[in-house]
């Protein structure tokens, strides 16, 4: 596969062994030039561990929460006294750290960070300023989740809301690294476009995407359009019903994998398919329509039928491979489902890091969160495929 410049640079870097902020517009291929840079680490017998700020990107990446890695309490905002004593095991996971990788680190609040590193020095382990880090996010997309209570106990202890605001992100000494070649788009005035909205300004290119009906998946700031338009839309479908009930087992939850715990389709309804299958071209955002034949049940891609069977996805954490002395990454729970859900519509939220080649975007109710607008104008490959509801 050919890198960018700024891809190789990262990756000249991580070898390097120096501590880095990757960051970069959508469509930059940071997920990909990440996990390259992971596996040639791991190649080479480092112990990585590879974290995120909710399971859906920690899954993503190949990796566990920093929550279930780190111990971190659920709630409030964290100081070094609520930080855990590990069990043995998981102290020993810590102590045999060669480089962390933090992705979506946009989510990440101040706190976080400086939990990860007092825990560690709680639990007699080297702190993050003597481990190689390597933070990946796109501050321009979605941040942190926080309500306005929380919000303002985090301001009366740091001078803002994102991880560099940490006590411990001023001792890294991070070189910030920007993937500037977007590989996601080539239109260059949609790409200036979005520019201007990643910057948080207004670009009028957009106005002559509006229009009064929509195509391809909608694209929602908030859940009730999303289920909104699932509701009508299988309503609309005059077939037989089907239902999926998910199995559950150990300690996992539906929303750790974007899954929903009961599935309800027909033939001839929208869907998704929410995993990378290794036996053909379907992967996770992949769009299609549900169809059966008796009791075996297909997703539709441009006329072509791919059977869909329940799978088993797991949830891991870290344990060491005493023998190794190795990090590796073990079940702790698991979801067995069909790996599809109803796709006439989709939160913005759980919209990030998907690619569409159609995309309408709902803004009747619009968007609260920063960044919101640009994820979701993003997610579409090209122009062509772009309308906004308004």
């Amino acid at each position: 596969m050919q890198y960018s410049k700024s891809q190789e640079l990262f990756l000249n870097a991580v070898h390097e062994g120096k501590n880095i902020f990757l960051t970069g517009k959508a469509g930059t291929g940071k997920s990909t030039v990440t996990k390259k840079a992971i596996k040639e680490l791991q190649d080479k017998g480092k112990n990585v561990l590879v974290v995120a700020p909710t399971g859906i990107a920690a899954n993503n990446v190949g990796g566990a929460t920093m929550h279930s890695t780190f111990s971190l309490p659920p709630f409030g905002v964290l100081t070094y006294k609520e930080c855990n004593y590990m069990k043995p095991t998981k102290r020993a996971v810590l102590q045999n750290i060669d480089v962390i990788f933090i992705d979506e680190v946009s989510m990440v609040r101040p706190d976080i960070l400086d939990a990860i590193n007092w825990t560690l020095i709680k639990n007699k382990c080297k702190g993050l300023n003597d481990i190689q880090i390597v933070l990946v996010g796109d501050m321009a997309q979605l941040g942190i989740v926080a309500d306005d209570n929380m919000m303002s106990v985090i301001l009366e202890k740091y001078q803002g809301t994102t991880f560099r605001h940490s006590q411990v992100y001023k001792q890294l000494n991070c070189i910030e690294i920007d993937l500037t070649e977007v590989l996601r788009q080539s239109d260059a005035d949609f790409i200036d476009a979005l520019n201007i909205v990643r910057e948080g300004g207004k670009a009028p290119y957009f106005r002559q995407f509006v229009s009064d009906t929509p195509k391809g998946i909608v694209l929602a700031p908030h859940n009730s359009t999303v289920e909104k338009y699932n509701i009508e839309g299988l309503a609309s479908v005059e077939n037989e019903m089907h239902t999926f009930t998910g199995i559950i087992e150990g300690n996992v939850k539906f929303t750790d994998f974007n899954l929903d715990p009961v599935v309800k389709v027909k033939d001839g309804c929208k869907i998704m398919y929410l995993a990378n299958s290794k036996n053909n071209n379907l992967f996770n955002g992949t769009l299609g329509i549900f169809r059966t034949d008796g009791e075996k049940y297909f997703i539709e891609v441009d006329g072509v039928k791919f059977a869909i069977e329940p799978i088993k996805f797991t949830k891991k954490e870290y344990v060491l491979n005493t023998k190794l002395r190795q990090l590796e990454l073990t079940e702790i729970g698991s979801i067995t489902q069909v790996p599809i859900k109803l796709a006439y519509a989709l939160s913005i939220h759980k919209s990030q890091g998907l690619t569409f080649d159609e995309v309408s975007i709902d803004l009747k109710m619009p968007c609260f969160a920063p960044g919101q607008m640009y994820v979701a104008l993003s997610r579409v490959r090209t122009p062509k495929g772009l309308r906004i509801l308004i």
